[in-house]
């Protein structure tokens, strides 16, 4: 079914009694034809753990501005909802959602932290839960910041293009990435509207127009998801001014996430010089779930998927 500009895509594990099995609506932030290959990971995994779990699990699509009306329509369908797994694009979207949801569903937060969900979570209502799943953002930046130094040995200039940093994940990186980095390398960053390829060129651009009066070099290029290292290469390879397009093309470029089938891919091609791999948490969102409906155990508020660098040699 399509609604709008999101679609939405539902499994009922083979066998399940639609009466009997537990609904839950999985809510992506962006759009699903922008081919955000991590999102795309989370919506394969959240079927695939409905189909071991025997759950009804939806998984729809919306932007920053979407997610909130999206979330209401389908509260307001006939069919109840049991929990709701939401990645939230922003801090107070998320917020909305803790308001908004409250005695209502359980809730599982994606990749979102804040200082009122440990107060949300311990009244949020009897029979149901609210606890956080993401993967460890810290240690996404320490690792992309060991790849940096691994790459400029004797310094230089590095730069992250970001996510947005009304995202907690992007920031979170972001001030890891800076830690490990050290001082030996001149490190600057720019904000990408969005984490994808078409916004990766955008930041790139608006970062060489400032810099391009200086003949920028670039020992290496830190982008927190794959799509924005491929905006950036492709920006790179745009640049009208041959010799500043010629020494910024020896930049190595670091991606985030090495899906496979995209990023790994990439790295193991040869077009980025390494990643880092981040699983899906809709997975573990989900296992926490069925346990919490299973065997009573209450949810925890705060867990963690562990990324690693991909490959292990680039550390």
């Amino acid at each position: 079914m399509c609604y709008g500009a999101r679609r939405r895509r539902g499994l009922r594990a083979k066998g399940c009694d639609m009466t009997d099995s537990r609904a839950v609506f999985v809510l992506l932030p962006g759009r699903k034809e922008e081919h955000d290959h991590y999102q795309l990971l989370q919506e394969k995994t959240a079927l695939e753990a409905a189909q071991r779990h025997g759950l009804r699990v939806e998984v729809a699509y919306a932007p920053a501005f979407d997610q909130l009306r999206t979330l209401k329509k389908r509260l307001f369908e006939r069919t109840q909802l049991d929990a709701v797994i939401v990645e939230p694009a922003s801090v107070p979207l998320m917020d909305l959602f803790l308001r908004e949801l409250r005695e209502r569903a359980t809730l599982v937060l994606l990749n979102a932290w804040g200082g009122l969900v440990e107060e949300a979570a311990r009244a949020w209502g009897q029979g149901h839960g609210c606890c956080t799943v993401s993967t460890n953002q810290v240690g996404i930046g320490r690792i992309q910041g060991e790849q940096v130094r691994a790459l400029a040995p004797q310094g230089g200039m590095a730069l992250c293009v970001t996510g947005p940093r009304r995202s907690s994940a992007a920031q979170e990186r972001l001030d890891a990435l800076r830690a490990a980095v050290g001082s030996d390398v001149d490190f600057v960053d720019i904000e990408a509207g969005a984490w994808t390829e078409d916004a990766g060129m955008v930041a790139f651009g608006d970062w060489y127009r400032v810099f391009k009066a200086r003949n920028p070099a670039l020992v290496a290029v830190a982008a927190q998801s794959d799509e924005l290292a491929m905006g950036v290469r492709s920006a790179i390879q745009g640049l009208p001014d041959s010799a500043q397009r010629t020494v910024l093309a020896k930049a190595k470029l670091l991606g985030v996430d090495a899906c496979p089938g995209y990023g790994q891919r990439l790295v193991d091609d040869g077009t980025l010089a390494a990643s880092v791999a981040t699983p899906a948490n809709t997975g573990l969102a989900l296992d926490l779930l069925q346990r919490f409906w299973t065997t009573g155990q209450p949810l925890p508020l705060r867990s963690f998927t562990e990324p690693r660098p991909y490959p292990a040699t680039s550390v």
